[in-house]
């Protein structure tokens, strides 16, 4: 019984009593190409609010950056594409298709994915998913739902969107189905302390029609983005103290809308003022931004750590 009390505890705080990361994950070897850096929503535990407050320029990326950020990436050696904004929304671009069935089309460019907020996933935005070309390269396109009832939705998401979200992703899955699509469709719910929403029941909300390709994933735990983050309603990561090795995530790079390049894609690597993994932009040779990214690696060995990855929670060392 008490080796049973002490795993259950384990699983239910995440491991929140241990302030050393003991784990370490293969580096994914994503390239990100932001396609918009405005987003709709104004949610508790994303930085965007006050982003959008800063004096960042908020645009959607342009033909001319996404052409350069794609043949950067390959040039790179990338072949694997994260659609997802670092704090943005996707379908804010309305070039969104254009641009990713160009990524699809390149005969470098094995596999791609993205998450949305689903806002904007309106009958002609699933019409254009559904038209993509060699769908055969989509890992899985992942929608973001602050919830699974409208009070708890707004709470999360600061709008009130929830049956617009609600009735989007099921027309998706409805849609999916009866062409007898084999898409995958992750929704993830983000929840609030004490919120006891199932997977189940996320499946019964977001995919009514039964569409066998659909997956329901509930995140309950999130990183205060170097203190950004202070809401009382949130379950937290625990604090890292143990970062001896390179993060897996540095393996990442990231194109943003305004023409920067970036090492990371995920949304801690640019709070206000932050700059630490900002190696170059789409101006710079492919040869000067490598060797802006070896000398991060270099100097993190050397026991000194980027800014922007010393708070962070999601910390995992590379294998």
């Amino acid at each position: 019984l008490k080796k049973f009390l002490n795993r259950l505890l384990k699983k239910r705080d995440g491991g929140a009593l241990h302030s050393k990361n003991k784990k370490s994950q293969a580096s994914r070897d994503v390239a990100y190409i932001e396609l918009s850096n405005v987003c709709n929503a104004k949610c508790i535990f994303c930085p965007y609010p006050q982003i959008a407050e800063s004096d960042k320029n908020l645009q959607n990326m342009s033909a001319e950056i996404f052409a350069a950020s794609l043949k950067t990436a390959v040039e790179l050696g990338y072949s694997r594409l994260g659609f997802t904004p670092t704090t943005g929304e996707l379908f804010a671009n309305k070039r969104w298709a254009e641009h990713i069935a160009a990524a699809l089309r390149h005969e470098k460019i094995k596999s791609l994915y993205y998450y949305s907020n689903a806002i904007l996933l309106t009958d002609e935005n699933i019409e254009k998913i559904m038209a993509l070309p060699n769908q055969q390269k989509i890992e899985k396109f992942c929608f973001s739902v602050g919830g699974g009832d409208a009070a708890t939705y707004k709470k999360m998401f600061a709008v009130d969107k929830f049956e617009v979200v609600k009735r989007n992703i099921n027309s998706l899955c409805e849609k999916l189905k009866k062409s007898g699509s084999h898409l995958k469709i992750n929704c993830e719910l983000r929840l609030p302390r004490h919120d006891r929403t199932t997977q189940r029941t996320a499946e019964k909300t977001f995919n009514q029609a039964g569409y066998a390709n659909f997956y329901a994933n509930i995140v309950r735990i999130f990183d205060p983005i170097g203190g950004l983050i202070t809401e009382s309603d949130l379950d937290y990561l625990p604090i890292i103290t143990d970062k001896v090795d390179p993060c897996y995530r540095l393996n990442d790079i990231r194109f943003d809308a305004n023409g920067q390049v970036w090492m990371c894609g995920c949304v801690v690597s640019e709070r206000p003022g932050e700059s630490s993994l900002l190696i170059g932009s789409l101006t710079d040779t492919h040869e000067h931004i490598e060797q802006k990214r070896q000398a991060v690696f270099a100097h993190w060995r050397a026991g000194d750590i980027p800014s922007a990855c010393q708070p962070c929670r999601l910390y995992k060392a590379a294998k």
